[in-house]
């Protein structure tokens, strides 16, 4: 379930009356049930929505994107054409060169224990914390401190920014009878991969590169990214990861 777009699809959301906002203020914790998501926005914007919602509005937002993709690796099959075509000789230089820049959601991350509804419907809530950061992640041997800068310089990351709280918020999620559950977060991130080029302009030495990150924001008490929360459930224990390989224990 990847995202190209979530700009695109908040403003799809925006605009949809089965979105429901969370509410101001609240004497208790929100009770969703097991299809519920909460869908959490870089503007600190908070939506509850079926989780079939959502994914309609997901591949809305995809089949708008595919356009302006195309166009992007145009755009970077024209400056391979140029590198090509210049005059031989050793013009030393560096640059990023972009193969893919794609948004989506990543890896389940827990944010409660596992609860059992063997004898009856079960509650769960956000109990744990999360520690995420920025990254870039380079071919076996190559040096990190050229391509973090040109990273940094270019699309404005912030390699040293991480998110790490003990916070708890108040979502309540049902665990449907005679299963498994836990809250999850799946955070939005920004993964951009490609190759370092520098040495000889007419035989640059490439590094390849992968570069994940995040959008600050936060609602009441948790401080979290940009993403969704949701119920992780499965009749089995352990839970399979929702998005992701491995299990839930």
């Amino acid at each position: 379930m990847y995202i190209r777009q979530l700009s695109a699809v908040l403003a799809i959301l925006a605009a949809s009356s089965r979105a429901s906002p969370m509410p101001q203020e609240s004497s208790g914790p929100t009770v969703l049930n097991p299809d519920d998501i909460v869908v959490v926005g870089a503007d600190n914007s908070v939506q509850i929505m079926k989780d079939y919602e959502y994914d309609q509005l997901v591949r809305r937002a995809e089949s708008a994107s595919i356009k302006a993709r195309a166009s992007a690796w145009d755009e970077v099959a024209v400056r391979d054409m140029l590198h090509e075509n210049r005059p031989r000789g050793c013009e030393e230089s560096e640059e990023i060169q972009v193969l893919t820049d794609e948004t989506f959601l990543n890896w389940d991350t827990a944010v409660s224990p596992v609860a059992s509804a063997a004898g009856g419907d079960a509650t769960v809530t956000i109990t744990d914390g999360y520690s995420l950061a920025n990254s870039v992640t380079v071919s076996a041997g190559a040096s990190l401190g050229p391509i973090e800068k040109l990273l940094t310089i270019n699309f404005h990351v912030d390699y040293s920014e991480t998110w790490t709280t003990t916070q708890t918020q108040g979502f309540l999620f049902k665990v449907p009878e005679g299963q498994f559950g836990l809250v999850v977060t799946q955070a939005n991130v920004r993964r951009i991969t490609g190759n370092y080029l520098s040495g000889c302009t007419d035989n640059w030495e490439k590094t390849s590169f992968s570069s994940d990150s995040y959008t600050s924001q936060s609602y009441g008490d948790l401080s979290w990214v940009q993403g969704i929360i949701r119920l992780c459930n499965s009749t089995s224990y352990p839970v399979p990861y929702c998005i992701g390989e491995g299990s839930h224990y």
